[in-house]
């Protein structure tokens, strides 16, 4: 008797535990070359902005980033969720496309946002300006122009605190980008199965070619600066995936 009730108790199955959502983090170019190249469409720049004293864009996405996982991960701990940050670089490297897609196609990802600053010829322009992929050529338009929209708006609350006259630019395609082909980081986030119907879309924090830009959000404490807007893009990208979960 003894023997069957313990044969009986080993065979009864087990509830497994759904992994929790992870949100993937990209902080945009890095390193000192081109990674990849333009055939596989997979090429990376290690930097494109530049403040006007010199403050490269690669560094300032990759100080802010890991900032963001932080308050991400506070927020959730706030709200009882139990989530998953995952950045695809956390020091001075550049990946190309293709491996940063490949980090990003993961079963339980959630969302994938790649954290960039802005810059034009004119080095006036001040905003929060969301890209996604053009409708054309994206199965998940609808998905990533809604979550483009709420994370966008929410990044531009956090930073007008220190920037009143900042606005929220709203969501742009990448039409623009390689002669009308849009991003190459897009085309390789398509071709992971485990990302179809996740939101995808990078996030030009704003643009620091501008002087009062410059001044005003990456002087003094840049990093407690940061945190706040980490803090308000954290609660969007919490409740959102909280939503999505649903």
């Amino acid at each position: 008797m003894v023997r069957l009730i313990l044969f009986l108790l080993a065979v009864i199955p087990v509830p497994l535990t759904a992994a929790p959502p992870v949100i993937l983090i990209d902080p945009g170019h890095g390193g000192t070359e081109v990674a990849g190249s333009l055939k596989e469409r997979s090429n990376s720049s290690p930097n494109n902005a530049t403040t006007p004293g010199g403050l490269k864009e690669k560094d300032l996405t990759l100080e802010f980033s890991l900032i963001l996982r932080e308050e991400i991960l506070k927020e959730a701990t706030k709200q009882g969720r139990t989530l998953g940050v995952m950045l695809t670089r956390e020091t001075d490297v550049n990946l190309d496309f293709i491996s940063r897609a490949k980090i990003c196609n993961r079963s339980d990802t959630a969302c994938v946002v790649s954290i960039h600053f802005n810059a034009t010829d004119g080095a006036k322009t001040s905003g929060s300006l969301a890209v996604i992929a053009a409708k054309d050529r994206n199965p998940d338009y609808e998905i990533d122009k809604a979550f483009a929209l709420g994370l966008v708006t929410a990044c531009s609350k956090g930073v007008r605190e220190y920037l009143p006259g900042s606005k929220d630019m709203g969501t742009i395609h990448d039409s623009h980008l390689h002669g009308g082909l849009g991003s190459n980081f897009f085309f390789q986030l398509q071709r992971q199965p485990h990302l179809r119907g996740k939101p995808k879309c990078f996030l030009e924090i704003e643009f620091i070619d501008n002087p009062a830009v410059e001044k005003a959000l990456l002087g003094g404490d840049r990093a407690a600066k940061f945190r706040t807007i980490a803090a308000s893009i954290a609660a969007y990208l919490v409740a959102a995936t909280e939503e999505e979960a649903r």
